[in-house]
């Protein structure tokens, strides 16, 4: 069904209301489903529910915003009133005698008792909400990326809540939805008691810990300091090591280390300061480690728009300077004060993926030296070989520290492959678009190996040929006629949703919901 068709009628008749909600409760406390869902699987929802109950289809929009709502109000729950954000339509103002005027935020309620906003606006402040009167998502969207808030409470119709729905799924921000009884842009009218019952509604649940991101990169940002690394990996003395020590402080999105820190908190109960950040630059130095010896192989000169090591000392000292960042990795992790087992398997993540990497990597580097260009499968095993084990290694060292268990490392090795593929096809998408078609030719691609699927034998004779003679425009012209732009975007499409899929079963809801939000700012174009 096409989301625009649904209409949503909500039952006017309070009692009916109430059945709907009741029975919509009862039958998600007995599947145990955890958020996110998307918007396909209420649908699904709402048809088992309106078969079995014999409601009407023109409730099937309510049923589902019931759906959701059921789904995600034991995490809602668990969001302290500080860290939520309740939204109320400015249709609710009586249009003729409101004395409220507008701001860049929306509605500045004048509390003259003409409508219910104000009594729901004192109400919600006073718990603790930040509470806001506006129209659409864009204030929402924008505090949801800030990191301000954990949790969402809008009152809306139909229109509203399915923008709500598609800015919270993104970034999988615990929400309830609320509808109004009547609509039309004008006077409407909402059902108080519901809406106070969710801004009311807190429960305590130790399996419901949430993890803020905003916070945790703060934290996580924190560790790159001059001083804090002087502390770690004691002060450089020798140029070798500020070489080293600088590159850790020079530029990057410190991704990698986040997702340590992420996974070694969801699963830790007393998160130990000490352990978080030494795991945390280790991975930081694996992963700089691999960037020097990348730029070497490369042979790119400028890196976060500075120079490369290389360009700046030559290719021995660069080498040894990633030499040296792997071994300070290594030390890191068994200076922590884990047990003995524990470091023993934190080694044994770290060391499978440094061999993992280098397989991918050294396929790469074969595949150029003989002219190759690798088929899909053949491209897709080497993104899961050099880009997946970066984020295999970063989560499964949080988690392995943290004594996670075999299930929940297994699910997040299938994110890693999942994330990883889909990062490096972004990357090349990305690349693609920057140079206006144009690639560049001494590196595989996901555009040349989907490219090469599509062509006839005496076309990929061209291909190959154009590739080894760097004819740009042959390949360009391919590229143009075959769509592989399109198709680049819509396989991307494909490893963002098996991310997602990988972790419908992850137990661990903090972790669960953190994944998502990075999901949805890493690929925020393609969501």
């Amino acid at each position: 069904m096409n989301r625009a068709e649904i209409t949503l009628t909500v039952p006017y008749d309070k009692t009916f209301r109430m059945d709907i909600r009741e029975k919509v409760d009862g039958f998600f406390h007995e599947k145990e489903i955890m958020p996110p869902v998307s918007y396909e699987a209420l649908e699904e929802y709402a048809s088992e529910l309106i078969m079995l109950h014999q409601w009407h289809e023109q409730y099937r929009a309510f049923v589902m915003v019931c759906s959701g709502n059921a789904i995600w109000r034991k995490v809602v729950g668990s969001v302290p009133f500080n860290r939520r954000i309740f939204l109320l339509p400015q249709c609710l103002k009586h249009s003729s005698n409101c004395k409220a005027v507008e701001d860049e935020l929306g509605l500045l309620c004048r509390e003259c008792g003409n409508c219910s906003i104000s009594g729901l606006l004192r109400e919600a402040e006073n718990l603790g909400y930040v509470a806001l009167v506006t129209e659409g998502t864009t204030i929402t969207t924008r505090l949801i990326e800030s990191g301000k808030v954990d949790a969402v409470i809008g009152v809306g119709c139909m229109d509203v809540l399915q923008k709500m729905f598609k800015s919270v799924t993104k970034y999988s921000i615990p929400s309830i939805g609320i509808p109004l009884i009547t609509c039309g842009c004008k006077d409407t009218i909402s059902d108080a008691e519901w809406i106070k019952e969710e801004l009311y509604f807190q429960i305590e649940d130790s399996t419901t810990r949430l993890l803020n991101l905003n916070h945790l990169r703060n934290k996580t940002s924190a560790i790159f300091g001059e001083e804090q690394l002087n502390r770690m990996l004691g002060q450089a003395k020798t140029q070798a090591e500020k070489i080293a020590q600088t590159s850790l402080l020079t530029g990057g999105q410190r991704l990698r280390p986040l997702l340590t820190v992420l996974a070694y908190e969801a699963f830790s109960d007393q998160p130990d300061a000490q352990v978080m950040n030494r795991l945390a630059l280790s991975v930081e130095c694996f992963h700089k480690a691999s960037l020097i010896h990348d730029d070497i192989e490369d042979n790119d000169e400028t890196r976060y728009g500075k120079e490369t090591i290389h360009a700046q000392y030559g290719i021995p000292v660069a080498i040894n300077t990633g030499d040296l960042l792997i071994g300070e990795g290594y030390r890191l992790i068994t200076e922590t004060d884990l047990s003995p087992d524990i470091i023993l398997n934190c080694l044994k993540v770290t060391s499978t993926g440094h061999s993992t990497l280098a397989i991918g990597q050294g396929t790469e580097l074969l595949n150029d030296i003989h002219f190759h260009i690798p088929n899909l499968e053949e491209i897709i095993n080497i993104f899961k070989n050099k880009t997946a084990a970066a984020f295999k290694v970063s989560l499964l060292l949080g988690a392995t520290a943290a004594g996670a268990n075999e299930a929940a490392l297994k699910k997040l090795e299938c994110f890693s492959n999942n994330i990883g593929i889909a990062y490096q096809i972004k990357d090349d998408l990305q690349d693609y678009k920057d140079h206006q078609g144009n690639i560049d030719l001494k590196k595989p691609s996901i555009l040349l190996s989907l490219l090469l699927e599509m062509l006839t034998e005496a076309e990929k004779a061209s291909l190959k040929e154009a590739f080894i003679h760097n004819h740009q425009e042959t390949i360009t012209t391919l590229f143009s006629n075959y769509l592989v732009h399109q198709e680049t975007e819509d396989l991307l499409k494909v490893y963002i949703e098996k991310a997602k899929k990988s972790l419908e079963d992850f137990q661990n809801i903090g972790l669960k919901l953190a994944l998502h939000e990075i999901l949805g700012k890493i690929f925020n174009d393609y969501l």
